[in-house]
């Protein structure tokens, strides 16, 4: 089949939608990408985004917005993305037999579409909207309304873990699908970087911003030169890491790195990090990038209690589950280093649970009957 993937971010990068696209290729679907670039001004540019199987199209469309606004700080640039996608997806009817809608600020104009020209719909809930996004009370039934009618009406359904099914509850999809969020395994390996094997190696690679601990982490290293800082990633804190990258030695920023290079960073640290604020309701039900990273990586993990996988770490003891504050990071930090001695047999534990339970060979093959049976 002909695919359009709709994504409310540039793809430059997000491993998911990568991930998925390369996977429905290898299949013999015809994809392509429709996304939004925030940090431009333009009506359309076409370009194409290399994968591993090769090159995929992929359409920007260029309007100002700041990353993780929620509805209070991007309404009018939302409302405009909305107009856009919607008249594009109509003058390209004939490009595409599926819809693939991700997350609700797709899915909402992704429906109409699909209903007025009879396409397929496919509506992958990366994030839960009302829970993981600054929504209004007064907006958050009538989105809870909205999004249960399209979970409802969708030809296919895709969640990203198990527990996400409590969010959806009272719901009816037609087809449902849990897809995780876990990297697919790099056959060729990763080329190890040429880092001390002396200091013990923190690293986080992902959105900068609030909420990560990223802050406290460089405040901890700073004090403290036998640890190190690898950092790598896009949003309001670029700024700020560049600044402690030039006057601390042990803290390396790369800023934005792709999927790939994400991973040979990580394989090459010690540590990893999937910290996330506990009292935003999404995050509890949350399947982060990093938590199967660090599984299939073998890299003991750091994660806050009650956010999502947090029971697979405490019930293995891959790392430390910690209270959501600076105080309980840096115990943790240091305890993990107190249990370097384990480190060799959590990786191959964390390998093994990866192999076993979360694979992308496993992932890819629910994707790929998920689109036989459209």
């Amino acid at each position: 089949m002909r695919v359009i993937f709709v994504r409310s971010n540039p793809v430059d990068p997000d491993s998911r939608v990568e991930k998925e696209v390369n996977s429905l290729i290898k299949a013999g679907h015809e994809v392509e990408i429709l996304a939004w670039d925030r940090s431009g001004k333009y009506k359309h540019i076409e370009s194409h985004l290399k994968l591993d199987i090769g090159y995929v199209k992929i359409h920007r469309l260029g309007i100002p917005a700041t990353y993780g606004g929620g509805i209070r700080k991007n309404l009018l640039p939302l409302l405009k993305f909305q107009n856009r996608v919607f008249n594009w997806l109509l003058r390209n009817k004939h490009r595409y037999d599926v819809i693939h809608a991700c997350d609700f600020d797709t899915a909402f104009i992704s429906n109409i579409v699909a209903k007025i020209l009879k396409k397929k719909l496919v509506y992958d809930i990366f994030d839960y909207y009302v829970d993981a996004f600054g929504v209004p009370l007064k907006l958050k039934k009538y989105i809870v309304y909205q999004d249960h009618a399209i979970i409802n009406t969708a030809d296919a359904v895709i969640i990203c873990s198990d527990k996400r099914r409590e969010q959806i509850k009272g719901t009816s999809p037609k087809r449902l699908t849990v897809i995780h969020n876990t990297p697919a395994s790099m056959e060729a390996g990763f080329q190890a970087l040429n880092l001390n094997p002396n200091i013990t190696k923190i690293v986080y690679v992902g959105i900068l911003g609030d909420g990560r601990f990223i802050r406290e982490i460089v405040e901890f290293v700073k004090k403290n030169p036998l640890y190190e800082f690898h950092v790598g990633g896009f949003g309001e804190y670029e700024n700020y890491l560049e600044k402690a990258a030039l006057e601390s030695n042990n803290i390396i920023f790369y800023g934005k790195l792709p999927y790939h290079k994400t991973l040979e960073l990580e394989s090459s640290c010690d540590l990893m990090t999937a910290i996330y604020d506990p009292s935003v309701p999404n995050h509890y039900y949350s399947a982060p990038n990093k938590f199967y990273e660090a599984l299939m990586l073998g890299k003991p993990l750091i994660m806050v209690k009650n956010t999502g996988m947090d029971d697979t770490i405490i019930t293995n003891g891959f790392g430390e589950v910690i209270d959501y504050n600076r105080e309980s990071l840096e115990k943790a930090i240091k305890k993990l280093v107190e249990r370097k001695e384990e480190w060799s047999k959590i990786s191959s534990k964390m390998k093994n649970l990866y192999r076993d339970k979360y694979s992308w060979d496993e992932m890819e093959v629910r994707l790929i009957d998920l689109y036989s049976n459209l």
